[in-house]
């Protein structure tokens, strides 16, 4: 039976579609800030169906490799978190944009906050050049993050922010459902719900995407759609 010291306490997961131009340098900065500020951590890469290099980069890293057959970004992140063996779970993007070695830092905070989910707000932190798109930063997420905050109290202000981190043993009561990119509004949807201790914590830095030209998988209007839907679903089929 494996000791306590070879528990993680903190599990990281990155949702990966054909990566492998951005994966590697995420995995490296996560690990080293774990090992610089001593915190037991694993990492898992909830690997979406890639058919590059991305698996077998992770695999050469040290992280763990969760296959998830389901197609979307949601999926994704639901394997990725159940696969989890760590107290707290974190999650971002792994293109590159979220700085990973910021996790020991949030892992911190949520842990003195007494908060369930503690999300990384970049819209009030240093957003370099080129890293949001303009509709994105000043209509898409404000307007999506109104709604959250008038139909369910929850005091968001970034609610597609894909850097997060959350308590494991909580996570199954929200009972997701959503497997698009969609999954990032109904997380906070139900976690109003359930009452979950929520805060935000401000992003230093928020980078462009590091994939050198490949287009991202989030498509503006298909799934600015698809948040709204998930927002009115939840508002009115509360868990």
């Amino acid at each position: 039976m494996p000791g306590t010291q070879d528990i993680p306490e903190l599990s990281i997961v990155f949702p990966c579609r054909n990566e492998e131009l951005s994966l590697p340098a995420c995995l490296q900065e996560a690990q080293t800030a774990c090992q610089e500020q001593h915190v037991r951590a694993e990492i898992i890469v909830a690997d979406n169906n890639s058919t590059d290099r991305s698996a077998a980069l992770a695999q050469a890293a040290g992280a763990r490799v969760v296959p998830v057959a389901q197609k979307g970004y949601g999926a994704a992140l639901h394997e990725g978190i159940l696969a989890a063996r760590g107290q707290w779970v974190c999650f971002c993007d792994a293109d590159g944009s979220y700085p990973p070695g910021y996790f020991p830092q949030m892992l911190r905070e949520i842990k003195t906050s007494g908060a369930d989910l503690l999300l990384a707000n970049r819209l009030h932190g240093n957003i370099l050049p080129k890293a949001m798109p303009f509709l994105n930063r000043y209509v898409g997420t404000p307007v999506l993050s109104a709604m959250i905050r008038l139909l369910f109290r929850l005091p968001t202000n970034d609610c597609n922010s894909g850097m997060r981190i959350l308590r494991r043993d909580k996570y199954e009561e929200l009972h997701l459902q959503t497997r698009d990119m969609s999954y990032a509004s109904e997380m906070l949807c139900r976690a109003a719900q359930k009452k979950w201790k929520y805060r935000e914590w401000i992003l230093p830095l928020f980078r462009p995407d590091t994939r050198r030209g490949r287009p991202p998988h989030l498509q503006r209007w298909q799934d600015g759609w698809r948040h709204v839907k998930t927002i009115f679903r939840c508002y009115f089929h509360p868990v």
